[in-house]
C-alpha cells in the first residue's frame, strides 16, 4: 500500500507491518480521512470498513460502493 507522505509527514512508515489488523486499520482511517482511496483494495474495505472510525457518510458510500461492486 501506498503511503503518501502528506498524510504521514508525522510517523516513519518504513517498518509498517501491514499484517497488524491494528497498524491495518489505523493506515485506513487516516487515508480515508483525507481522502486518499489510492492502492485501497476493495477486499480491505470490505474486511475493516466496520471497524473504522471516519464520517458516517463516507462509511455509508464506501458501503454503497461495495454493494454495488459485490466482486471482491
Amino acid at each position: 500500500m501506498m503511503k503518501n507522505k502528506t498524510i504521514f509527514w508525522d510517523y516513519n512508515l518504513n517498518n509498517l507491518d501491514l499484517k497488524n489488523p491494528h497498524v491495518k486499520t489505523w493506515l485506513l482511517n487516516r487515508k480515508l480521512k483525507f481522502g486518499d482511496l489510492s492502492d485501497i483494495s476493495k477486499k480491505d474495505l470490505k474486511k475493516f470498513l466496520s471497524v473504522l472510525k471516519i464520517e458516517n457518510s463516507i462509511k455509508e458510500l464506501l458501503q454503497n460502493y461495495l454493494k454495488s461492486n459485490a466482486r471482491c
